[in-house]
């Protein structure tokens, strides 16, 4: 965990980084998504057992029906997460949470609070530092009809630092969710990795 804390203060606290627009397919290729995002990561905070890091995201995720041309989400939005991690005695694992703490939306949205993600998996190795983000329950998302379904994503996560800069992988996979027993099926939708790099003058 130490070369971690290493990492994080001196390459990865108050950096921000960019997502250029990426498109994305789902709900059989008939939803047409396009995100982008400025993403900051700072406000850490570490001790002999405990281990804190904020993400704040300024985004705008926009979603169109092929099939009829209407634009069924165009939002942009300010968003702040924490994780909050610790280290286990029982295995010397680094576990814990990423919660979503507040939102300024400037159009209607469904709502974001309340959102837990188990935070796990934890590796680093040769300027590269990965973990798992797993949410718990669900989530809303847009379907064709302009509904929305319970959802839960887990996504495999990736710093990396290059001669570039520093670099952030994002990799999702989609999961329905029962609501009643919370078993999961996965999509068929197949995300691509959202990629956000440091922008050096």
């Amino acid at each position: 965990m130490e070369e971690i804390v290493e990492f994080l203060r001196n390459h990865v606290n108050g950096r921000t980084l960019y997502t250029d627009e990426t498109s994305y397919r789902f709900e059989n290729g008939r939803l047409l998504g396009t995100y982008s995002d400025q993403k900051t990561l700072s406000g850490m905070f570490f001790s002999d057992s405990r281990y804190i890091m904020d993400k704040f995201i300024v985004s705008r995720d926009k979603i169109t029906d092929t099939k009829t041309g209407k634009v069924l989400k165009d939002e942009y939005s300010s968003s702040l997460y924490r994780y909050s991690l610790a280290k286990r005695k029982s295995t010397g694992e680094v576990t814990g949470v990423m919660i979503f703490l507040s939102s300024s939306l400037m159009t209607d949205s469904v709502p974001s609070e309340s959102t837990v993600w188990n935070t796990y998996g934890l590796r680093f190795k040769d300027n590269v530092f990965c973990w798992i983000e797993d949410q718990t329950l669900y989530r809303d998302y847009l379907n064709a009809d302009g509904k929305y379904r319970p959802v839960a994503y887990k996504a495999k996560c990736r710093l990396s630092l290059t001669d570039k800069g520093l670099v952030y992988e994002f990799k999702p996979e989609f999961f329905y969710v029962d609501p009643v027993t919370l078993e999961r099926t996965p999509s068929a939708s197949e995300y691509p990795v959202f990629v956000s790099k440091e922008r050096r003058l």
